[in-house]
């Protein structure tokens, strides 16, 4: 890119024509200029630039305001003092002005919750974050658990209920919603929350808050099952044309998708001659053994493995 010093005769190459009118400014805020998109003569430079970093204060302040987001309990809209005990031109302050700093950023982290319902919600989010890190989710799953999470304390759903049980809830309602494939056990596992409190509070929810969630793909659940299993390419193929014939002739409608998948996965590994037992694949697909049987009884009838 050229850079000239602009002068009052300059004139742009593109079209002849004087700067400053045909010409379309850009801005290079790593050179701090104002550059002509169509030649490249620079149109100002020094620029002056409120997003720049100048010290650790700012630091802290900017990066707190772009992580605008649900996910917080202010939403990322708080003020946040500088852990760096330092001026705008980075030298150190005085004693009595660092006592000053200390004693605001302590009043300014009690005033960020004034009752018990934002402390709540602050230790809410924060489980929220935790187990979206656990489960490996991406950030529009937890904005979605957060917003229903706060819409549960709007309607007053949440008084006399656990809060992980509630978090739980929620956060298996995103998933739902956003097509991830965890279980209500993978939740419980990971928030040390029973199942039957989360499966409660779900529904809970459900009802209250008149959700509509779709329904799990089974498809999605014999990637991960097959994934977790460490099985050949070819049985997760085989166990795919399986499960397109049961779809075909409408078997798998109203069951549940894991059993489906396990199912699928059990007739996929006989027909290819994998060594795996219904023991191992119902461990890592979390439901019994007497529910693969069933429905392998089910779907034999159909397919023919030999």
């Amino acid at each position: 890119m050229v850079r000239e010093p602009i002068t009052e005769k300059a004139i742009c190459r593109y079209d002849g024509n004087s700067l400053c009118m045909d010409c379309i400014e850009i801005t290079d805020f790593e050179t701090n200029e104002v550059i002509c998109q169509k030649c490249g003569i620079v149109l100002q430079d020094k620029i002056l630039q409120d997003n720049k970093v100048s010290n650790g204060n700012t630091a802290n302040t900017e990066t707190h305001v772009k992580n605008r987001s649900l996910r917080f309990h202010d939403m990322g809209l708080a003020t946040v003092i500088g852990k760096f005990n330092c001026d705008s031109k980075g030298k150190l302050l005085d004693y009595k002005t660092r006592q000053a700093m200390n004693r605001m950023r302590l009043w300014d982290s009690r005033s960020q919750t004034k009752n018990t319902s934002e402390r709540n919600l602050r230790v809410a989010l924060s489980e929220i974050e935790k187990l979206k890190e656990k489960l490996g989710l991406s950030d529009s799953v937890g904005e979605r658990s957060s917003y229903l999470y706060r819409k549960a304390v709007k309607s007053q759903l949440i008084r006399g209920r656990s809060i992980k049980g509630i978090v739980g809830a929620c956060m298996y309602v995103a998933c739902r919603e956003m097509n991830a494939t965890r279980t209500i056990k993978d939740i419980s596992n990971n928030l040390q929350e029973s199942r039957s409190s989360i499966a409660r509070n779900y529904r809970m929810l459900f009802h209250h808050l008149r959700l509509t969630t779709s329904i799990q793909d089974p498809v999605k659940c014999i990637v991960k099952i097959a994934n977790n299993l460490e099985i050949p390419e070819n049985t997760k193929r085989e166990a795919m044309n399986i499960f397109d014939i049961l779809k075909e002739k409408k078997l798998t409608a109203g069951k549940r998708p894991d059993a489906v998948a396990a199912t699928v996965i059990y007739m996929a590994i006989i027909k290819t001659g994998v060594n795996l037992s219904q023991q191992n694949i119902s461990k890592v697909a979390g439901i019994t053994v007497v529910t693969i049987r069933n429905r392998y009884q089910e779907y034999i009838q159909h397919v023919k493995l030999f």
